[in-house]
């Protein structure tokens, strides 16, 4: 299999309870390495994708994760055009060596867009075309301590409400600041939740919304607010404190420390 090739989608659908999963990936990385990010990280990787967290780059835990679990059907991996390449080696499992497993649940290596939208919307592109029609989650690809039972809630919450979000409640006091570092009001975090990902919708549901959300121009930060945009109720499961993004430099050392124990 290349990058863009479609792999056979025989029987892809037969087991009703299982789902396929659009990893985004398609990010630049700008946070995480800020106005330094032309410069690397200590291994010559200016990819947030392909950073090493304890020697192994933190797209693969996600892999890995979704590669064992017995109702993740199959997978579309979604990066910058410029790491096809290296994306192409890791799920072969030749890079890097002797770290890397083989993905055989990786269906179609693919290019994103211009943000995250339009990479997940190329995402669902790719499930068309191999057919898909079940559970679809979209995970973020760095997001590397995602239990497996997190998936499970998220599948079982599609499977029930139609759809299933990945959340946790706020645990910290919430205040809302002026430019000048004022605070104008502290808010109730009573039903506050944070987001996380996977989050997972029947197929129909989530391509009607990507779609509607372009002819209408919608700009969102998650694929929920598409689907609330067409007026469908969103249904929030457990999550997990330990599902991090890893968004900046400082999340590094702890996502090292949960991943010594996951």
């Amino acid at each position: 299999m290349t990058a863009e090739t479609v792999a056979p989608a025989a029987d892809i659908n037969e087991n009703a309870s299982q789902a396929a999963v659009i990893v985004a990936c398609g990010g630049t990385g700008t946070r995480f390495y800020g106005s330094a990010g032309s410069e690397g990280d200590k291994d010559g990787f200016s990819e947030k994708q392909f950073f090493l967290l304890a020697g192994k780059p933190v797209l693969a835990y996600t892999l890995d994760v979704l590669e064992k679990h017995p109702r993740v059907a199959l997978v579309v991996l979604v990066l910058p055009r410029p790491l096809l390449d290296t994306g192409e080696a890791l799920i072969k499992g030749i890079w890097p060596p002797g770290i890397a497993l083989p993905y055989a649940k990786v269906k179609r290596v693919l290019a994103g867009g211009e943000d995250r939208q339009q990479s997940v919307a190329n995402g669902i592109a790719a499930l068309a075309d191999l057919g898909w029609t079940g559970p679809v989650l979209v995970q973020d690809g760095v997001r590397p301590c995602t239990p497996g039972e997190v998936y499970d809630r998220v599948i079982d919450g599609v499977l029930t409400y139609g759809n299933a979000v990945a959340a946790i409640p706020l645990r910290d006091t919430v205040k809302r600041m002026d430019s000048q570092g004022i605070v104008q009001e502290t808010i109730d975090r009573q039903g506050l939740w944070q987001i996380q990902t996977p989050q997972g919708f029947w197929m129909h549901e989530l391509a009607e919304a990507y779609e509607e959300g372009r002819r209408k121009g919608r700009k969102v930060t998650d694929d929920a607010a598409l689907v609330e945009a067409l007026g469908h109720q969103v249904y929030l499961v457990k999550g997990d404190p330990a599902n991090i993004k890893l968004t900046y430099r400082e999340d590094v050392a702890l996502l090292e420390a949960l991943l010594s124990g996951f």
